[in-house]
């Protein structure tokens, strides 16, 4: 309830200057450099196999911002994990809660019927899209019962949401209400962790440098991504 009145404030304050955010984010979106996604999909098969992990989300999962398949995450959780276990990689950028299902279904078919683990990586289209607290627990619930439905999960490790209040390529006035949003919406993951027993939720809050970002001041650099995979690794060795 309180998270719902504190979306309703964050709209209150939004409308009266919603055109001058508009008009900021239009020049930003013109200014910033438009990255290669690198990793929409990929597979990293293990011989040993102890067990299988997918990495599905948004444009971090698609390797935005990395300069090369060999520096996204799924490479990077492949080899911190030793090669003991299959990662299986699907991304794609601008992707929203609302989308994840559609992603998994319209995905490549190389995806075993039997995943052990997945890590959801969405959350700051959500932001950027101001999406209701309401819709946004209602679409990662629905995707979380479905893919321990159609896939067999055990484990499912929902990342906390992208910097997006740290954006070095944003105005500070769009970062303040992103930042904003990101806490709204991860009271909503709180929350999920809480009802389900599978779902594993810990927030990530510090502040990362310059060299974290790639060239377009949004995505992580090749050693953002590095960094990344690191928390990820830990999550799936526990």
């Amino acid at each position: 309830m309180w998270n719902r009145l504190f979306y309703f404030l964050e709209l209150l304050l939004l409308l009266p200057i919603l055109p001058v955010l508009y008009d900021q984010g239009k020049k930003v979106r013109n200014k910033i450099s438009k990255l290669t996604a690198h990793s929409n999909f990929l597979v990293f098969k293990s011989d040993i196999e102890e067990s299988s992990i997918l990495i599905l989300g948004e444009s971090t999962v698609a390797g935005v911002g990395a300069s090369s398949p060999s520096h996204t995450i799924s490479h990077h959780v492949f080899n911190q994990l030793k090669n003991k276990h299959s990662v299986y990689n699907l991304g794609k950028n601008g992707l929203r809660a609302e989308n994840l299902k559609r992603l998994l279904l319209h995905g490549k078919p190389d995806i075993p019927n039997e995943i052990n683990t997945a890590v959801l990586m969405v959350g700051a289209n959500d932001c950027f899209k101001f999406t209701p607290p309401g819709k946004f627990n209602k679409h990662i619930l629905e995707f979380v019962l479905f893919i321990r439905k159609v896939k067999g999960v055990g484990k499912i490790i929902l990342f906390p949401i992208p910097p997006v209040h740290q954006f070095p390529s944003l105005p500070k006035i769009i970062r303040f209400f992103l930042g904003w949003h990101r806490r709204i919406l991860t009271k909503e993951l709180r929350s999920l962790e809480k009802k389900i027993p599978e779902l594993e939720f810990e927030n990530i809050e510090e502040s990362y440098p310059p060299e974290y970002f790639a060239k377009d001041g949004i995505h992580p650099s090749d050693l953002g991504y590095k960094l990344l995979a690191v928390e990820i690794s830990k999550k799936v060795a526990i």
